[in-house]
């Protein structure tokens, strides 16, 4: 029994979403409504519905490729020590700015210093030995032999003692560029030796960040074209990007390639962070336009709701491009029409509505019915509205509308049997062309159906020995 309740409470809520009304139910329920069509059993009319709507809008849409990638700097490098000695200055911190050129720290120079004397001391004899070499071959009384030699002594000497300026050259720590200070790795007083890490700096401007795209849409991709990226440090912001470099070949193992977008952080964002990327491939200028929230999400097709008079009317639409939160309408919609955004899931044609503002109006009547969609049906709804861009909490404010509305009946001898299927919904399936039955049977799928309860209920609605 509890098998027959769940199929023919998952069944009514996916007909009343689509189209389905003057449902009966049993009459010792005594004044549950008929179904979602506006009437209750003993023919009086049902309490409207309250919703939100909006004018239909024209105005320009993109479509974005979303994918996700993670920040990086243009310039980030570890600055090592290149002498020895002990750490005697330290000039900066982690998160302050420095400039190219400015020392950052210094290591002590006092050794390097001597040979600096020393390597003078050496250059200036040599200097005076060619002096004297020189001027002893002008008047013919040293060979050849002995002039070379002074000469290759003075040239040594020099190399000497530009080798000790560049070592005490190299206790000045100084910054190669423009940055701020990721990490300092060294203490005061500390020994430090030719290549361990003293700082990281990184310049932040500009930041990139790496996606990888698939292979299909290597023609949509081209230097320049605009993205935004969005990260959870920073809610709701979006931060401007653009394409940068396209790597010209393509992973044979991934079958994607790497495009580099150059992103404007506005001082907010760093390295490092995790963020959502939406590169633009396509606009649309004029176009009609909706929130991804105003569709249906319990139909078999793409599917909204307009307020028609005092009724919601059910129309089916052919969508165009698709951004984060709007959708295009090709077809099914006109400009200037009460769109119904807030209350939409669970109506039917012809449901009584009533714009929330207006007069208050009272609650619809329960349907009678004790208990929600089995689980796994509710869990395939929440999928799909996350993929339709709601939030958290959205979610759960529709969800405990469709639990309100939908459930198995708490008494009676009916099973999911055509004599106990409400009349539309038995009208559908027994009229269905094979595509359209096929359609009917993978949304009941949708719904946490096995195959076996389709087949039972198809059977006995068309009077088949198989579907």
């Amino acid at each position: 029994m509890k098998f027959q309740y769940t199929v023919l409470a998952t069944i009514l809520l996916m007909f009343s979403a689509c189209g389905g009304s003057d449902m009966t139910q049993p009459e010792e329920r005594g004044g549950s409504p008929a179904g979602m069509g506006g009437r209750m059993s003993g023919g009086e009319p049902v309490a409207a519905v309250p919703v939100q709507v909006e004018a239909v809008p024209r105005q320009s849409v993109s479509q974005y490729l979303e994918t996700n990638g993670t920040l990086e700097a243009e310039n980030e490098v570890d600055i090592v020590a290149r002498t020895t000695g002990p750490v005697i200055e330290i000039n900066t911190e982690e998160g302050r700015l420095i400039r190219a050129g400015q020392v950052i720290a210094r290591i002590d120079e006092r050794e390097a210093r001597n040979q600096v004397t020393i390597a003078t001391v050496a250059r200036d004899e040599a200097q005076l030995a060619f002096d004297r070499a020189k001027s002893s071959w002008d008047e013919g009384l040293v060979s050849r032999e002995a002039f070379d030699n002074a000469f290759s002594q003075l040239n040594s000497a020099k190399a000497q003692l530009e080798s000790a300026e560049i070592q005490l050259a190299y206790t000045r720590i100084t910054a190669p560029f423009d940055a701020l200070v990721v990490t300092r790795n060294i203490k005061l007083a500390q020994y430090v030796t030719p290549g361990m890490t003293l700082f990281r700096i990184s310049d932040f401007t500009p930041l990139l960040c790496r996606i990888e795209v698939p292979e299909k849409d290597f023609p949509r991709i081209q230097i320049g074209q605009v993205a935004h990226l969005r990260v959870e440090a920073y809610p709701g912001e979006r931060f401007a990007a653009k394409v940068a470099r396209l790597r010209p070949t393509v992973d044979a193992a991934t079958g994607t390639f790497t495009v580099t977008l150059e992103v404007d952080g506005s001082g907010k964002l760093r390295p490092g962070m995790f963020a959502s990327v939406f590169l633009q491939t396509d606009t649309h200028d004029d176009a009609i336009v909706i929130p991804r929230s105003a569709l249906v999400l319990d139909s078999l097709g793409d599917t909204v709701y307009v307020k028609s008079g005092d009724e919601a009317e059910r129309r089916e639409v052919r969508l165009g491009l698709r951004s984060e939160d709007l959708v295009e309408v090709l077809e099914g919609l006109s400009e200037g029409e009460l769109l119904i955004v807030v209350g939409q899931d669970g109506l039917a044609d012809g449901t009584p509505v009533t714009v929330i503002g207006d007069e208050p109006s009272e609650p619809p009547a329960t349907t009678g019915l004790s208990s929600g969609p089995p689980p796994e049906a509710i869990e395939r709804m929440r999928q799909r509205m996350k993929e339709r861009g709601l939030s958290d909490e959205e979610i759960e404010q529709r969800l405990q509308q469709i639990r309100e509305g939908g459930g198995s009946p708490s008494g009676g001898k009916g099973s999911a049997a055509a004599g106990s299927i409400p009349p539309q919904m038995a009208e559908r399936i027994k009229n269905a062309s094979p595509e359209e039955l096929e359609k009917i049977k993978q949304r009941m799928k949708q719904f946490g159906m096995s195959n076996g309860q389709i087949e039972e209920i198809v059977k006995r609605v068309r009077g088949e020995g198989g579907s």
